[in-house]
């Protein structure tokens, strides 16, 4: 059964990010000044977003969140429906 929403951001960060691996379907990465932010479609109906930092590999935040254009928007570039179309891309 998927984790939802509420029950994922009651969660603490170390018990989220393994869930985000199990549970998430990468979409698409940006950059925000030096980290990167990747993000994942959850199983539950959700996104969230996974910021590292590329220098030591450390994962920064995880940040979950419902159907928000704005802060989808920011991906819109980095998608191409070829990628949507072939998901080992």
């Amino acid at each position: 059964m998927p984790t939802s929403y509420s029950t994922f951001c009651a969660l603490p960060h170390i018990q989220q990010v393994p869930l985000v691996w199990a549970e998430g379907t990468f979409i698409a990465r940006r950059w925000e000044e030096e980290d990167g932010v990747s993000l994942y479609h959850m199983d539950g109906g959700f996104f969230c977003e996974v910021y590292l930092n590329p220098d030591s590999l450390e994962i920064l935040q995880v940040q979950a969140f419902t159907t928000d254009s704005e802060r989808l928007e920011d991906y819109a570039c980095y998608v191409t429906l070829d990628d949507l179309a072939d998901p080992n891309r």
